[in-house]
């Protein structure tokens, strides 16, 4: 299932994929009408339906092409246009999340299967066809196809012009987040039954011998590899790092040493590529939000508008992470036995993967500060586990420390430590009403 779902990431992040099927669609479409349009025709003359001569039918048609290749060209610009400034002003890594709006990728296809659908039906047309060989239902169709491209280009227009206000794009970035987090987070409590402990055997690292992104650990095969082996294996490495070629990457616990073979099954549990998905990494939607606030930070934006919107939806995506659980670090088989330690994110580790760097940008903007402190406190009464909320007064007690820093006025400072206050104290109101 995680392999799936990182083939389906890698393809939502492809810009291709609906317009060859709208490119298909239109084939199809010229094949039916050209073959079978006669049939399909109403009988007598409608006014809606072109009734002229083939010679007619071509001028419109060559007409209808060209106007189609204008737009199909506006609408490419415009594309390349946007993406640049999207790379500019949000980090080049949120391409892909305008390359891969499903909106954006059926206009394209719109245009491009249209215009394949009038040169398929245009090179029928010749004047050897008579009044009644015309493929009429077809050459209207062209028409109706090509009203419908411009409808769709004063929508893609629309689309394009909201896409570039970073509130928008920061919503739809903590959307797929949030949906990535409902795929990959279980919805039972798959950590507290079941504690690391040392596993036992002598212990033979090793390499993936292959550079690049981990993408996929398929934790199944490895269990099926460790049971009939009768091995256990701890994993070093977390979907989402960089792995050199030669490292421990993996730990084989064996009364004998492993051979070639073993080894070999081992690595072809693991999915590398050149590029970080969320197939499994829930670390992934939160650098892609946290990016968007750093730039906004920088010196030459100084945008603190727009990541205060990014610090809200990472508070609505940690609800969801409070409220669901982590990934499970102990696997065990089916008699109960621990067979593999995973290494992958818990709860402390998203919350600095979250608000460490902004926390760092920030120091110089106390509504930043003020703000996170704001959103750890309203999350207080989200937790549902003690990991939770250590992992909550662990980043309070940081914010605490960068407030102490000469970069803001004593008033500010105390405006900062105040709503610190605030937040540990919902925090402790949490801990009392979790031990009654």
């Amino acid at each position: 299932m995680d392999h799936i779902r990182n083939f389906l990431a890698l393809l939502r992040g492809q810009l291709w994929p609906v317009p060859v099927l709208f490119a298909f669609g239109a084939v199809g479409l010229a094949y039916v009408l050209l073959n079978y349009g006669h049939h399909l025709s109403p009988n007598g003359r409608i006014w809606w339906v072109y009734s002229g001569n083939a010679g007619t039918a071509r001028d419109l048609l060559g007409s209808l092409l060209s106007g189609l290749m204008t737009m199909t060209s506006l609408v490419v610009s415009v594309t390349f246009v946007i993406l640049t400034l999207a790379a500019n002003q949000l980090g080049p890594r949120l391409i892909s999340i305008f390359m891969g709006d499903r909106q954006i990728q059926s206009v394209l296809g719109l245009f491009i299967g249209t215009i394949l659908y009038v040169i398929l039906v245009l090179r029928t047309l010749d004047d050897t066809l008579g009044s009644n060989g015309v493929p009429h239902l077809a050459v209207t169709a062209a028409s109706m196809l090509t009203i419908l491209c411009l409808l769709a280009l004063l929508f893609y227009i629309h689309k394009i012009a909201r896409s570039i206000i970073a509130d928008n794009v920061v919503e739809a970035v903590s959307q797929e987040f949030r949906g990535t987090l409902h795929d990959i987070l279980p919805d039972h409590d798959s950590e507290e039954n079941a504690r690391k402990q040392p596993l036992q055997g002598l212990r033979w690292p090793m390499g993936m011998e292959k550079a690049g992104y981990v993408q996929v650990v398929d934790y199944d095969h490895l269990l099926s590899i460790a049971c009939e082996a009768n091995v256990r294996i701890a994993v070093k490495v977390r979907a989402g790092r960089y792995l050199l070629r030669e490292g421990e990457h993996v730990d084989i616990y064996s009364t004998v040493p492993p051979d070639e073979e073993l080894r070999e099954r081992i690595r072809r549990a693991f999915t590398i590529g050149t590029e970080r998905t969320s197939a499994q990494d829930p670390e992934q939607g939160i650098r892609q939000l946290v990016e968007i606030a750093t730039r906004a930070l920088s010196p030459g934006t100084n945008d603190p508008f727009t990541a205060i919107a990014v610090i809200d939806r990472l508070g609505a995506a940690f609800e969801e992470i409070f409220a669901r659980h982590v990934q499970p670090h102990v696997i065990e088989d089916s008699d109960g036995e621990t067979r593999i330690i995973a290494d992958r994110s818990d709860v402390a580790d998203l919350l600095a993967a979250a608000f460490h760097p902004i926390r760092q940008a920030g120091t110089a903007h106390p509504a930043i500060l003020i703000r996170i402190a704001e959103i750890l406190g309203d999350l207080a009464a989200t937790t549902t586990a003690a990991s939770q909320r250590e992992a909550l007064s662990g980043q309070l007690t940081r914010l605490a420390e960068t407030a102490l820093l000469e970069h803001t006025t004593r008033h500010d400072r105390q405006d900062i430590m105040a709503s610190i206050k605030r937040a540990e104290n919902a925090l402790t109101r949490k801990h009392r009403s979790g031990h009654n």
